[in-house]
């Protein structure tokens, strides 16, 4: 047998496991097998810092986002944004002379987000480091910065740098979590609800973007986790869809991209939505007509987008290997 490391909340497992004998010792030993691990207690662990790689403090940008800090090749620190929405990572222009980085001759890439897409210059970074967790030799493009996002982040961590770990993301803790792919995967725990992602393939490349099933008035609307969206979104097609009164027009909000902006043109008020056995009530969703939609196929369907906003003070993991969101259950 393996040593299993305690941590923190070490006392939860103790219990459990407390409870696992209990109910071993009320049956007879030829049902052991089958009750042990229908009650959970074969593979049931307490997830905590056991195991994460990095636990670094993260804060709440003006627009929602996720952010953390890094250095590039010594520089810094800078401030990057979490985006699983964004399908490669991104130092802005002024980051990018800041920290003597230069342009690769003649290579660009695709950049696909949530509002916009383009094609950029790339560089290569000799060393990214978050805390103690290095990314030799990465490749990033380099944007412009032309939208509102650069002033107040540097650069974006987009899938590319993100599916490196399984990714857990602390509302009470204020701090990010970064497990060893394997670790989480391999595993099922308690108090935490599994939630299903599925991939969807960005453009022609290797990139991808998940999404989990909404329903909302018994209408299924796929939706893409994008922890870099500030806000939940949705199509027009969606909001008919759902037959939700929009409160009225709201031509100046606008919604900051790294790539572009897009105005909001209305505003829902979603009383009630699930997403599997998980329901939340009253989360506002801006409509507007937003381009990853039509990299995805989408454009056509009822789509929305939805933002670590939605999920408000519950902490969640999220599980690239098995395909998977884990929410901690509420208290």
């Amino acid at each position: 047998m393996g040593t299993l490391r305690l941590g923190a909340r070490s006392v939860s497992i103790v219990r459990q496991l407390h409870r696992c004998f209990h109910t071993f010792m009320s049956f007879k030993s030829g049902l052991l097998v089958a009750l042990f691990l229908a009650t959970g207690c074969a593979d049931q662990l307490v997830l905590d810092d056991d195991g994460a790689l990095l636990v670094i403090p993260h804060e709440v940008g003006s627009q929602g986002h996720i952010i953390v800090q890094a250095t590039i090749n010594d520089h810094g620190p800078y401030r990057f944004a979490l985006d699983t929405g964004a399908s490669i990572s991104v130092v802005f222009d002024k980051t990018r002379e800041q920290s003597d980085l230069e342009l690769l001759a003649g290579e660009q890439v695709l950049v696909h987000g949530m509002i916009g897409s383009g094609h950029f210059p790339l560089t290569n970074v000799t060393e990214f480091k978050i805390g103690n967790e290095s990314w030799s030799n990465a490749r990033m493009a380099s944007l412009p910065g032309n939208s509102s996002v650069p002033t107040e982040i540097d650069g974006i961590l987009g899938v590319d740098f993100l599916r490196r770990y399984a990714v857990g993301v602390s509302a009470q803790d204020r701090v990010v979590r970064l497990y060893p792919p394997e670790f989480v995967s391999n595993r099922s725990y308690s108090g935490w609800h599994s939630i299903p992602l599925r991939k969807f393939q960005v453009g022609q490349g290797t990139a991808y973007a998940y999404s989990i099933n909404m329903e909302i008035n018994n209408i299924a609307i796929p939706a893409i986790l994008d922890l870099g969206a500030g806000f939940n979104l949705m199509n027009w097609r969606a909001a008919r869809a759902i037959k939700v009164k929009p409160k009225g027009a709201m031509s100046r909000k606008v919604i900051y991209g790294a790539v572009e902006d897009a105005r909001i043109v209305a505003e829902l008020d979603v009383k009630k939505l699930k997403v599997e056995s998980l329901h939340w009530r009253n989360r506002i969703f801006f409509i507007s007509k937003f381009s990853i939609f039509e990299v995805l196929d989408l454009e056509n369907k009822p789509a929305a987008i939805v933002g670590p906003g939605l999920f408000k003070d519950r902490d969640f993991v999220i599980d690239f290997v098995r395909n998977r969101l884990l929410i901690r259950a509420g208290k």
